[in-house]
């Protein structure tokens, strides 16, 4: 591989760290409001709702292929609810860049 190859990939690398960190910065700050709070106790019902559809028999097929509807749907409002606490939860995880920029003005 190529230096200047390298040197890209490290871009692209402290780059993602950047937003990664940014983002990190902005989920801390949108739990902690009362408006994210009321979001998600919304939430939380509406998956609870689906979770006594699931544990409920089908009954027909008719009523299995809904069921699949409800589990993707649930899956994705629990998804939705917690991308800021698994990010948030990542922030150990991130490393210091492998190379120091010497402008940090580059990744803009």
């Amino acid at each position: 591989m190529s230096e200047s190859r390298v040197e890209e990939l490290f871009k692209q690398a402290r780059r993602a760290d950047k937003i990664d960190r940014e983002r990190i910065e902005l989920f801390e700050m949108l739990v902690k409001t009362p408006g994210w709070q009321a979001f998600v106790e919304i939430l939380n019902a509406k998956i609870q709702l689906f979770a006594d559809q699931v544990m409920s028999p089908a009954g027909t097929r008719d009523g299995l292929v809904a069921l699949e509807y409800v589990k993707g749907a649930m899956s994705g409002l629990i998804m939705a609810r917690d991308i800021p606490s698994v990010t948030i939860a990542a922030k150990p995880d991130l490393r210091q860049p492998v190379m120091e920029m010497e402008d940090e003005d580059e990744l803009d």
